[in-house]
């Protein structure tokens, strides 16, 4: 039976599932740790995947995911309880002696930020680095996919909205952000180390709405809301309130061009240039015409 050492959390997730993507394409082995067999059913049928039911919750079902692991990759959903979850799963990774945690941050992580997304992942880079464990971090900017959210007033109302102002943001395509993360998963030479994941290019979102005009041949208006219609926007459309505010503070911080410098990390790390925004938006036409 073939040893596995390498586990992944967040599998079926958006980065994860083009994490799992490359991995199999590379034909690496992996355990994915996932909290239903519906979640597993994803996989069935993958010779590289095993699958650990458990959840980042249970120190149980942790301590047997975590079986003869030596990396594990640590990436949960958008929750409340994130940050516990993930200081959960540290605790439990050091008890079985995994070696190195690669873990999915976020661009400008910083315990002393006012936005407490920003805070979060810090303190869980914090913890990892006491933990004695080696560590890579992963800080990717804004997610290109997550104009997909507004694909629907894209489409009908030919517009999309936020509260960035005319600041630039050098925003990233999650399949950059995975193949990153597969080449550091499965590498020596990336132990203690922090990659800012980014685009090659900056753009307003005024900018993004004239590369969407462009592609989708119609006109794409960005329609720049304050913080407070930004935050009632979000409220209706059944964002809990934590989330609410996280998102007013993410957008306060883009604002400030705190997301805008630009890093070469997916070239130097996978070979190969980021994926441009207009690409993105003609590899996901079907979300937007």
């Amino acid at each position: 039976m073939k040893h596995i050492n390498l586990l992944i959390t967040g599998a079926t997730g958006s980065v994860g599932t083009q994490l799992v993507k490359k991995l199999v394409n590379m034909n690496v082995s992996f355990r994915a740790l996932v909290r239903s067999n519906d979640q597993g059913d994803l996989m069935a049928g993958l010779p590289q995947a095993e699958i650990a039911l458990g959840d980042l919750s249970d120190s149980h079902s942790l301590a047997h995911a975590l079986q003869g692991i030596e990396k594990a990759f640590l990436l949960t959903n958008s929750s409340e309880y994130a940050e516990e979850l993930q200081l959960n799963f540290i605790n439990a990774a050091q008890k079985a002696g995994v070696k190195h945690i690669v873990k999915l941050s976020q661009l400008a992580a910083d315990q002393a930020s006012p936005v407490r997304f920003l805070r979060y992942h810090a303190a869980v880079e914090e913890r990892i680095r006491e933990s004695g464990m080696d560590y890579t971090f992963l800080r990717p900017n804004l997610f290109m996919q997550g104009l997909i959210k507004f694909g629907h007033s894209v489409r009908y109302e030919r517009q999309f909205y936020g509260s960035l102002g005319n600041a630039a943001v050098s925003a990233v395509d999650i399949r950059d952000i995975a193949g990153v993360a597969a080449k550091v998963l499965t590498e020596n030479g990336h132990e203690n180390k922090i990659y800012n994941i980014t685009g090659n290019k900056s753009l307003t979102h005024f900018q993004m709405a004239e590369v969407l005009s462009r592609v989708l041949e119609a006109e794409i208006t960005y329609v720049d809301l304050n913080s407070e219609q930004m935050r009632e926007a979000l409220t209706v459309a059944g964002f809990p309130e934590w989330q609410v505010e996280g998102l007013i503070e993410d957008y306060a911080h883009y604002a400030k061009g705190e997301a805008a410098e630009i890093f070469n990390t997916v070239h130097e790390i996978t070979g190969k240039p980021a994926i441009q925004f207009e690409q993105f938006v003609y590899d996901h036409l079907e979300f937007f015409k």
